[in-house]
């Protein structure tokens, strides 16, 4: 919604330290919207639903943008760009060996411009048990967890669907043998097998043949995708929130449910609670 304020990371003060919660300006006194999920799972798409649903006060910077302004600066002691990714990678995990809550610990550090109106924040997005853990320590935090299984994930990540594309439960053309074989072999040679199970494999190799969707497209995406799980959790981030916040804690499954549908459940959750 144009009228919603995307803030800027640069618009963000930060004040690093465990000892003391933010104060004046910090998100303790907020209603604060986390989203929680891994890449694909419809984060983006239910953020620009629930801008238009809810009219949040702002929105914070994605996770990408506050580790530019908060994570790699504070490894690095500068300002400068760090612009090899081999780099970022080494910083990211250094911070995480001094601040285990990752991203999740950097939202207690933010203060926001003193101009906002009054209003709920929204962030996308938190990823993993460490950082839930961390975040869940924000009073006022609520966490929307967006379930979705990694044949979907990968489904959307090959860029030829529409939001929380169904295709990949409902296909069932079947596809010529060398398709097949190309599409079955990128996604076994960046481990995506291991993801899921047998049937879901055989029904997401069909789907992607019949849309035409390139090998290295496809391992492209699955690489992400088992990168990621080697980080990331999603069960255990789970649970982690049913532990600390299960009041403050609604979970959807995107693989089934529209992005309308998560939105306005969402809205109608938060305003119950």
């Amino acid at each position: 919604d144009h009228d919603v304020r995307h803030l800027d990371a640069d618009e963000l003060g930060v004040v690093p330290g465990t000892e003391t919660r933010p104060v004046e300006w910090g998100l303790d006194g907020r209603t604060v919207v986390v989203l929680v999920g891994l890449t694909g799972a419809g984060k983006t798409t239910t953020v620009e639903h629930l801008a238009v649903l809810m009219s949040p006060a702002a929105i914070l910077p994605d996770r990408r943008a506050l580790t530019d302004r908060v994570i790699l600066p504070s490894m690095t002691g500068g300002t400068a760009a760090v612009t090899d990714r081999v780099e970022q990678f080494r910083l990211t995990a250094a911070f995480k060996e001094r601040h285990p809550g990752g991203m999740g610990e950097v939202l207690s550090w933010l203060r926001l411009p003193s101009d906002l109106p009054a209003g709920p924040i929204l962030f996308d997005g938190l990823r993993g048990e460490a950082e839930v853990t961390a975040a869940a320590a924000l009073p006022d935090g609520r966490f929307l967890v967006l379930d979705c299984p990694p044949s979907h994930r990968l489904w959307r990540l090959c860029g030829r669907n529409d939001p929380f594309d169904q295709a990949s439960a409902t296909m069932t053309v079947d596809a010529s043998a060398h398709g097949s074989e190309a599409v079955r072999a990128a996604l076994r040679g960046e481990g995506f097998d291991a993801l899921v199970a047998e049937a879901d494999f055989a029904r997401l190799v069909r789907t992607l043949v019949d849309r035409s969707i390139e090998p290295e497209v496809v391992a492209r995406s699955a690489a992400i995708i088992v990168e990621e799980s080697h980080h990331y959790d999603p069960g255990q981030a789970q649970a982690a929130l049913m532990r600390l916040a299960p009041d403050r804690t609604l979970v959807l499954d995107t693989a089934k449910l529209d992005p309308e549908t998560v939105a306005r459940t969402a809205v109608e959750w938060l305003a119950a609670g």
